[in-house]
């Protein structure tokens, strides 16, 4: 009777354990021994949340961890390294950080020691506005995060760069890519494993945000990316893609900057954007709410200026 009393005081533990974890769970894919994805929720941050909504990429070297971008918060890198810990005892000892949006790097407060590579533009951009950043994912969560430390990254990679290097056993590419998603992005190429972690130059299942990058050329970059021998692309939000899934995203975008620039060539106004586009498929993906009417201003400015 003791023994059936045990287990279920210690069920009873367990269970208050995982409701006292306030984050959605870390979905883990493995995608080979050495490389796993760590799949976040897609919804932007917000008070249900708490600011845990985007992908990480986990790289095992000889002794160590290479971590993909950090997190929005230094309660949601903990929450991202006890799902590394189930994976491997190693300690991360790099991170990599693909742009400068607070949800991809506001978390490295938490990675104390680790070596963080990020664009120079993405450094810059956290050097001279992280602590609006901070607030800005304070006011979307709810959460009080004052005290919280934007994290300037020590290595910079060169605008439109391509940097190969070998980290702790491991080979990939740092590709700084022209503007797409911002000015500053960084992808991380696995040549040996066929592994891309894209940030948010791709993003899948849901809408993407273009406001503070470039469409025209975001949609040359998609290009140069379907060059690669690609086995596994890690987007920035979303479940993982394969090639397929990032001809059908490219041809999406395009079609958005053509219609666009249509519209405005035949001296039609912004609103009639949202009558040409075909908006049965941006609707069925998530955030349409949230991004649709942004996307359409920004594109909309985007093209008269280059018409102009």
């Amino acid at each position: 009777m003791k023994r059936y009393f045990g287990v279920f005081i210690a069920l009873l533990m367990c269970a208050g354990a995982a409701s006292a974890n306030p984050f959605p769970d870390v979905k883990v894919q493995k995608i080979n021994d050495r490389v796993y994805a760590l799949l976040g929720p897609t919804d932007p941050p917000n008070k249900q949340n708490l600011g845990y909504m985007n992908n990480n990429l986990v790289i095992i070297g000889n002794k160590g961890v290479i971590l993909v971008d950090a997190g929005s918060h230094k309660a949601v890198a903990e929450h991202i390294d006890a799902a590394i810990k189930k994976i491997t005892s190693k300690p991360i000892t790099h991170v990599l950080i693909t742009h400068h949006h607070p949800d991809h790097h506001l978390g490295l407060e938490y990675f104390d020691g680790a070596q963080v590579i990020a664009s120079e533009f993405c450094a810059k951009q956290i050097t001279d506005n992280g602590r609006s950043m901070v607030s800005f994912m304070s006011r979307n969560t709810g959460l009080s995060l004052r005290g919280a430390k934007p994290v300037v990254p020590q290595e910079k990679l060169a605008p439109r760069s391509r940097q190969a290097m070998e980290i702790d056993g491991i080979k990939l590419e740092l590709i700084s890519t022209e503007t797409a998603h911002t000015d500053g992005d960084m992808m991380v190429w696995l040549p040996e494993d066929g592994v891309l972690a894209s940030g948010d130059i791709l993003v899948h299942s849901i809408n993407p945000s273009f406001r503070d990058g470039n469409l025209k050329k975001w949609v040359g970059v998609v290009d140069d990316i379907l060059k690669l021998p690609l086995k596994t692309v890690m987007p920035g939000h979303g479940p993982l893609m394969q090639r397929q899934d990032i001809v059908e995203f490219r041809a999406l975008i395009a079609d958005f900057y053509k219609v666009v620039e249509g519209i405005y060539k035949a001296g039609g106004v912004e609103a009639d954007v949202r009558k040409k586009l075909d908006m049965a498929k941006w609707e069925k993906l998530g955030r349409f709410d949230d991004m649709m009417g942004g996307n359409i201003n920004k594109v909309w400015l985007e093209v008269e200026e280059a018409n102009f």
